[in-house]
């Protein structure tokens, strides 16, 4: 059971919409020396987009590989042994819905 899964897609929600709303070309300079003023780089915004997801699939495999910590784990387990756990249903099918 993946506990961290609702936070690191809130998390890439909210950069996917960041993302959608700065749509535009990104100049960038070639140097920094201000001599040359005709050489610049022209970085696509769906070149800044494939770096930003690239980022977060950095981020999130980073995540799922620290795992839960040992005090939630003891919670989950204490809560399934006496029976007390509840999976929401509405958590279910986002979960169903979304395709993780």
């Amino acid at each position: 059971m993946d506990v961290k899964v609702t936070r690191n897609l809130s998390v890439y929600k909210s950069t996917m919409a960041s993302v959608k709303s700065s749509d535009k070309n990104v100049a960038v300079p070639a140097s920094a020396d201000s001599k040359v003023k005709n050489d610049e780089i022209i970085i696509s915004s769906d070149a800044i987009k494939k770096q930003e997801a690239a980022k977060i699939s950095a981020d999130l495999h980073k995540s799922i590989n620290e795992g839960a910590s040992a005090e939630r784990l003891s919670q989950l387990k204490g809560q399934i042994q006496d029976g007390s756990y509840q999976v929401s249903a509405e958590i279910i099918a986002k979960r169903l819905m979304s395709g993780i």
